[in-house]
């Protein structure tokens, strides 16, 4: 998270250069879910922030495997490929279901950090998922968030949840309706696979901040778009505009691709001691500059930079 936080205060400070064009997207008519192939380039001049800087080039296939007829229990399938920043080979493949749940959640908590939070605010989670398990353990090992909600609809897996993240991580976690997770949480983090909005602006009045990260396919939903009112809307990328909620709004009129305002942006005015904008609904479909930050930080910390040489094994923890 150190490492995540330094790069985007480096991007918002310094004359980084950061390529990521449009993810491709691929899908057929009679299969649910697509396949994606998203590339990043990255070159930061020297360390800034506690980013060492450098250069850093990946590409991610992946498949959202809503279908799960041969691969189970897992929304997200396919590799990613982090690049030599100067001879191109392959340095190492990671398998992408553990990665893009982690960054997913990792890049929901750094824009929270950065859009008004306080440590005395009750925190919901929607959805007791990877990424809902990620989430609650960033909060609580990096932010220190001692308070949690936690509603899915199966109510067996939320209280396993709770259970797990407080046997883990300490704090206060309890399962509770939705109605109640809205009424008590002043920061909510959605990550579902629901094809119908979760949350409307009803629910979600006296929610200060609302991160939506499940709603990265057109086939699926989170959000209404009247929870927009009054609040600032807020991305990783203005790309974003082409998937989801955010496609569907765009294409009914509400919102254009200048109304989004880019999470590296906010979060430089706020390190420049611009008061945070407490009113928030950030929303994420994933970008490859996050792929690609998490594959040159493991692989620097498991067989490179500082660590074991290249081509040999990590050693066993037993």
């Amino acid at each position: 998270m150190d490492f995540l936080e330094g790069f985007y205060l480096a991007w918002s400070r310094s004359d980084a250069a950061v390529s990521q064009p449009p993810k491709q997207v691929f899908s057929r008519a009679a299969v649910r879910g697509d396949w994606r192939v998203m590339p990043c380039a990255v070159e930061i001049a020297g360390a800034i922030h506690g980013f060492p800087g450098g250069a850093i080039d990946a590409v991610k296939i992946i498949g959202t495997n809503e279908e799960e007829k041969f691969v189970r229990d897992k929304i997200s399938v396919g590799k990613a490929l982090l690049l030599h920043p100067t001879d191109h080979h392959v340095e190492a493949i990671f398998d992408v279901a553990a990665l893009s749940s982690f960054r997913t959640a990792a890049i929901s908590v750094l824009a929270y950090k950065y859009c008004g939070h306080r440590r005395d605010d009750v925190l919901g989670i929607i959805g007791a998922g990877r990424i809902g398990y990620y989430t609650a353990a960033i909060l609580r090992q990096w932010m220190w968030m001692p308070r949690l909600l936690v509603y899915d609809v199966e109510t067996t897996r939320s209280g396993t949840f709770t259970e797990t993240v407080s046997a883990r991580f300490g704090g206060e976690a309890h399962s509770v309706t939705l109605a109640e997770l809205c009424r008590h949480s002043q920061a909510v983090f959605l990550a579902t696979n629901s094809a119908q909005p979760v949350v409307d602006g009803g629910l979600g009045e006296s929610i200060r901040f609302i991160s939506s990260v499940g709603a990265d396919a057109d086939n699926l939903s989170e959000l209404t778009p009247d929870l927009l009112d009054g609040r600032l809307l807020l991305s990783e990328s203005r790309q974003n505009i082409a998937i989801g909620d955010l496609c569907r709004w765009h294409s009914a009129g509400l919102i254009g691709p200048e109304d989004i305002r880019t999470l590296e942006a906010v979060i430089g005015e706020v390190e420049a001691g611009a008061p945070p904008d407490k009113r928030v609904v950030f929303i994420s479909t994933g970008t490859a500059v996050q792929d690609a930050l998490v594959c040159r930080f493991l692989h620097d910390r498991l067989c490179g930079r500082g660590g074991l040489p290249l081509g040999s094994s990590a050693p066993s923890r037993g």
